[in-house]
C-alpha cells in the first residue's frame, strides 16, 4: 500500500485540478451550451415565425456541438464519469486494482493520443484543402485544431491520474472499473 502521506498528496491533487478544471473549462462548456439552446430557438422562432432562419445557425450548432464534446473530454475523464463496466471490480483488491487503474489509464492515454493525433491530421487535411463552412464561409481547419488540442489534453488527464494511482490514490467514491 501507498505511503499515507503520498496517498493523500495525490487524491489532494486531484481535487485541485478537477477543481481548476470545473470552474475553468466547466463554465466554458456550460456557457457553449446555453448558446446553442439560445441559438436553437431563435432559429427555430425565426424559421416559423417570421419564416426567416438563423443564417449559418446549422453550422454554429455542429461547430458548439464539437467544442462541447471536445471540451467536456478532459472533465470527464479527470472526473471518472465515463462508461465503465466493472466484470473484475469486486475481485480485484488492494495492490492490484492500482495496478489495473494504472494500466487501464496508460492504455486510455494510448488510445486517446491516437484519437488525437487522427484527429489533428484531419485539421490538416482540411488546412490543404481550404474547407469552408458554406454558409459562413469561414475555415473549418480551426476549429479541428482546438478539438483534437482537447483530445491532447485529455490523453495528459489520463497519463495524470496513471501517477496519483501510482502514487495511491483511491478512486472515488462508487466508481468501479475505471
Amino acid at each position: 500500500m501507498a505511503n499515507p502521506t503520498t496517498q493523500a498528496s495525490a487524491e489532494r491533487a486531484l481535487e485541485n485540478l478537477t477543481l481548476i478544471l470545473d470552474r475553468s473549462l466547466g463554465l466554458v462548456v456550460a456557457a457553449i451550451m446555453f448558446f446553442m439552446m439560445v441559438l436553437t430557438f431563435v432559429d427555430v422562432v425565426g424559421r416559423q415565425v417570421f419564416d426567416s432562419p438563423v443564417s449559418g445557425g446549422g453550422e454554429l450548432t455542429e461547430i458548439a456541438l464539437g467544442f462541447v464534446v471536445y471540451m467536456g473530454l478532459p472533465l470527464v475523464c479527470l472526473r471518472r464519469e465515463h462508461i465503465s463496466i466493472g466484470l473484475m471490480a469486486g475481485l480485484l483488491k488492494g495492490r492490484v486494482r492500482q495496478v489495473q487503474h494504472v494500466v487501464l489509464n496508460l492504455l486510455f492515454a494510448g488510445v486517446t493520443f491516437i484519437w488525437a493525433r487522427q484527429v489533428w491530421i484531419q485539421g490538416e487535411s482540411l488546412a490543404a484543402a481550404n474547407n469552408e463552412l458554406m454558409f459562413l464561409k469561414i475555415a473549418i481547419h480551426p476549429f479541428v485544431f482546438i478539438m483534437s488540442g482537447f483530445a491532447f489534453f485529455a490523453m495528459l488527464i489520463f497519463l495524470f491520474l496513471a501517477w496519483c494511482y501510482v502514487r495511491g490514490a483511491e478512486p472515488k467514491s462508487g466508481e468501479e472499473g475505471n
